[in-house]
């Protein structure tokens, strides 16, 4: 298992970058990568929710079912999906800045190979990292904009 760490701060309040990272109904509205998005489970955002993502990646359109796999409001989430016989698990963490005006958004990221050979999964693994941080940062970027509105 291969384990990377994005980070950073947002100008807003803990509770409103929340909101909008767990927004996931409008998604496309709040990340430029997202082409389309599916809910499959009705209500409100927690455990068990899950929903079809479409981005464009490299020119190509690449649709992948999610699944919130871990969540405490105001705190953290996990994301988890399958690709290329790997599983990703993405975890967004959330800490308020002492003056309660800013907030520190950490991103985590696993990959799990699910028992294939470590020869095939480092090249791989490295790769699906690399796309993984691309759009992840991109994605930061996108939602600190929307908070931003």
């Amino acid at each position: 298992m291969d384990c990377f760490l994005l980070s950073g701060e947002i100008a807003a309040p803990l509770e409103r970058v929340f909101q909008v990272f767990t927004d996931l109904a409008h998604g496309p509205a709040h990340v430029s990568g997202i082409k389309k998005l599916e809910m499959l489970t009705p209500g409100s955002i927690r455990v068990g929710t899950r929903w079809r993502e479409t981005r464009e990646i490299m020119g190509r359109r690449d649709t992948v079912e999610m699944e919130i796999t871990a969540f405490e409001r105001n705190r953290m989430y996990t994301i988890t999906h399958h690709k290329a016989g790997v599983r990703i698990d993405t975890t967004f963490w959330f800490e308020s800045s002492p003056s309660h005006d800013r907030t520190k958004v950490a991103v985590e990221f696993d990959l799990d190979s699910a028992g294939l050979p470590e020869s095939l999964l480092a090249p791989l693994g490295w790769a699906i990292a690399g796309k993984v941080e691309s759009v992840l940062n991109h994605d930061l970027a996108d939602l600190e904009r929307s908070i931003a509105k």
